[in-house]
């Protein structure tokens, strides 16, 4: 009989085992983390960068609105410190974000700034030695914010002048720099010193103006950058010449111009006074292409010759050939 009890007991403990193997493989299923954690960690992820892409635009957009009431350029390296720190590769979709910002809120966008001209021969050499005058950059990595509202909204009662340190002395500001960016646009984008002088003497501008001082008021345009002072040396003399700036170019322009000199006419800007103004325009327009199609020559002329002596062209080689052959 101990026999057969101790058989039963053996089979009981074998049927036990293979059923906790036959469930272990359960079991440890069961323990297996859900897919759906990961998807949830992925969404979280993704939502973040979503917040600090916000975070970046909205900063540029205060960014832009304080530098504009400054009247300083929007420079793409403020941007890259004070915004984008060590996110530098989404400038793009940090730009395009504030822009949208911009315009749907403000009615502004960011427009990029043209770049200085180079008259001197001391910048002219600079600009061969850095390897710039081979690749000429028509841009300046700088904006400034535009109004894109239509023209019927652009009026005083909509766009007032600031009121920092009073609306007056704003509104004299405004029409000084117009007066002084439409003087040297009309003589061609080059006014010389003396003739400034005399033109703003005219106007009882030549030791004060409204703002203060005219020496004052001039240095203040320079550094806004409506207005470009050059200093030359020529033949041991010093020469002065005044040119418009960048923000003069895009807040004045040739319409601001014709603006401007048909409200000095008033009711006396008859046909003969439209002609004369086509007429500046056209020669603006000129002087424009001209010093476009020089600069365009002289860095086509720079790219071409290379060190040691030139070559000579094919026909002139063919021309020593036959020479050679007679």
């Amino acid at each position: 009989m101990p026999p057969i009890g101790r058989k039963r007991r053996a089979a009981a403990q074998d049927e036990d085992d293979s059923t906790q193997l036959s469930q272990r493989p359960r079991t440890q299923r069961r323990i297996s983390p859900p897919a759906d954690d990961d998807i949830e960690m992925s969404q979280a992820g993704d939502s973040s960068g979503l917040d600090t892409s916000q975070t970046m635009i909205k900063a540029l957009v205060r960014l832009a609105l304080a530098s504009e009431y400054s009247r300083l350029p929007i420079r793409r390296a403020d941007i890259s410190t004070k915004v984008l720190g060590t996110q530098g590769r989404q400038f793009k979709t940090v730009f395009d974000g504030a822009q949208l910002a911009l315009r749907q809120t403000f009615g502004m966008e960011m427009v990029e700034l043209p770049a200085k001209e180079k008259v001197t021969m001391q910048q002219k050499r600079a600009a061969q030695k850095s390897g710039a005058a081979d690749k000429p950059s028509s841009t300046s990595k700088s904006w400034i914010l535009y109004s894109i509202l239509p023209e019927k909204f652009r009026i005083p009662e909509i766009m007032p002048p600031p009121k920092v340190p009073t609306q007056q002395m704003e509104e004299a500001y405004v029409g000084f720099y117009s007066f002084v960016v439409s003087v040297i646009m009309l003589a061609g984008g080059r006014l010389p010193e003396a003739k400034l002088e005399r033109y703003l003497k005219r106007t009882n501008a030549d030791q004060s103006t409204p703002v203060d001082t005219k020496e004052k008021v001039l240095a203040r345009m320079e550094k806004e950058g409506y207005i470009q002072r050059v200093r030359e040396m020529n033949a041991g003399e010093e020469t002065v010449e005044y040119l418009v700036g960048p923000r003069g170019k895009m807040e004045v322009g040739e319409e601001g111009m014709a603006g401007m000199v048909k409200m000095v006419y008033g009711n006396s800007f008859d046909e003969e006074a439209k002609q004369r103004l086509e007429r500046s325009l056209k020669s603006v327009a000129a002087n424009n292409k001209v010093k476009a199609d020089a600069e365009g020559d002289r860095n086509g002329s720079t790219k071409r010759q290379g060190r040691g002596r030139p070559r000579k062209e094919a026909g002139a080689d063919n021309a020593d050939a036959s020479s050679g052959e007679d």
